[in-house]
């Protein structure tokens, strides 16, 4: 199942806001997608699948992509070369049947608002944590690749100004480890955000919409995951 969200975390806000007065549209009740293998347009060109039957995720960019299962990580270029790790088979590789979800409203929400948000919200939770932890690793090794040579240019040219030395390569090698951990842990941070958030709130803003749905078609039974 495929849920398109929009490329800033406000906008995303916007969207909880919006269903939580009114509902918003669901897909076409005819359709039968995979309940269990979810995609998220986290922003244009960047993709998240989930899949909760084998704890499994791929994040797919316009520069590589990175997938997890059960603390496999496996990261391979825009040609899908190995860069890090074997390829992984999992549930989340493989295509998902898509179903785009309208933004309009269909009908005001029916039975208790804070219990079917919180439904929904403990429905969407085992992808939101997906979305956070492979965001979290996918920005990570960005800050890993980012901060190792400016470590190594700025934090190995210190340590050469202070020991009055020229430029070693040592020094360069401790100013790439010092640069990467650094930037390796802000990018984590910021990727797990980034991720985690927008996919955590489109899936729990669709279940939402998926009980309401249900209701008015006369059924009170929570969707099933």
């Amino acid at each position: 199942m495929k849920y398109p969200t929009r490329a800033a975390t406000v906008t995303a806000l916007t969207a909880v806001a919006v269903a939580i007065a009114a509902g918003t549209a669901v897909a076409d009740p005819a359709q039968a997608p995979d309940a269990d293998t979810v995609s998220v347009e986290v922003m244009p060109g960047v993709e998240f699948t989930g899949a909760a039957s084998d704890n499994s995720s791929v994040l797919n960019t316009p520069i590589g992509s990175v997938t997890m299962r059960d603390g496999q990580v496996a990261v391979q270029d825009a040609a899908q070369r190995p860069i890090l790790g074997a390829p992984l088979d999992t549930a989340a590789g493989s295509p998902a049947e898509s179903v785009t979800i309208p933004a309009a409203p269909i009908a005001s929400g029916q039975g208790d608002l804070l219990t079917d948000l919180n439904q929904a919200w403990h429905q969407a939770g085992p992808y939101t944590g997906l979305a956070a932890g492979i965001g979290g690793t996918a920005g990570a090794f960005a800050g890993m690749v980012v901060g190792c040579p400016i470590g190594a240019v700025t934090l190995g040219s210190m340590a050469t100004v202070m020991s009055a030395a020229v430029l070693t390569v040592p020094a360069m090698i401790g100013g790439c480890l010092a640069g990467a951990g650094t930037t390796a842990a802000f990018g984590g941070m910021v990727g797990s955000v980034a991720v985690g958030v927008p996919v955590g709130i489109a899936v729990a803003v669709d279940k939402y919409n998926q009980i309401q749905a249900k209701r008015t078609n006369g059924t009170d039974a929570p969707p099933q995951l």
